[in-house]
């Protein structure tokens, strides 16, 4: 008894940190940005801190001793591909490829159900340079992009704190953008989507392989 109280305590040692959110924060203002946060932990990935470097003389180059070719005692990855395929015919092939992929897009989907989009925000500005005519036609095809395809994102991942402007400046040369999101995924649901991929897409593989 006292094994299987160590047992599950070990196992809630290992999950409970994996049950607090990993945030990533986006961001684009003449340059990317890109930070993870956990807990009060906090990751910037971009823009890189860039690292004065001195020239230094030439290391000389050691001459390594020549390796060894291994055998291959193993058929490769493709030789079974093309075993499975003659073994299962084109339909049955095919028909295991498809299986494959649906299973990794409702795996997929279920995943993204669980990733929180916490705050998105896009300001684009178009600008009118010297002809207004060119930039109104550019000011309507973008409006119609980027409505759209922020609309379909909401539709997805309900966001409460969003803001979309797509606005014109007839007397800027250059267009603009500035954009900045927040997103949060809990890493256990990550770890449950690997196993399930695994667990089933396992029998699917051994088919083609």
């Amino acid at each position: 008894m006292v094994v299987l109280y160590c047992v599950l305590g070990l196992l809630l040692f290992l999950l409970l940190p994996m049950c607090f959110p990993v945030g990533v924060r986006l961001g684009f203002r003449e340059e990317f940005q890109l930070e993870l946060r956990y807990l009060w932990f906090r990751l910037p990935l971009l823009p890189a801190e860039e690292e004065e470097s001195q020239p230094s003389a030439p290391e000389p180059k050691e001459e390594k001793p020549p390796k060894k070719e291994k055998k291959a005692n193993k058929r490769s990855f493709g030789d079974r591909v093309k075993a499975a395929f003659k073994r299962e015919g084109p339909g049955g092939f095919l028909e295991t490829l498809g299986e494959m992929a649906r299973l990794a897009g409702r795996v997929s989907a279920n995943l993204l159900r669980h990733v929180k989009l916490r705050q998105f925000d896009l300001y684009l500005c178009i600008g009118g340079g010297t002809d207004a005519a060119a930039a109104a036609v550019r000011y309507g095809q973008a409006s119609a992009a980027v409505y759209g395809a922020c609309g379909e994102l909401f539709a997805l991942m309900p966001c409460k704190e969003k803001g979309v402007t797509v606005d014109l400046d007839y007397s800027a040369a250059e267009h603009r953008v500035e954009f900045s999101a927040a997103l949060s995924l809990r890493p256990i649901f990550l770890l449950t989507a690997g196993i399930a991929l695994l667990v089933r897409g396992l029998p699917l593989l051994r088919r083609v392989t």
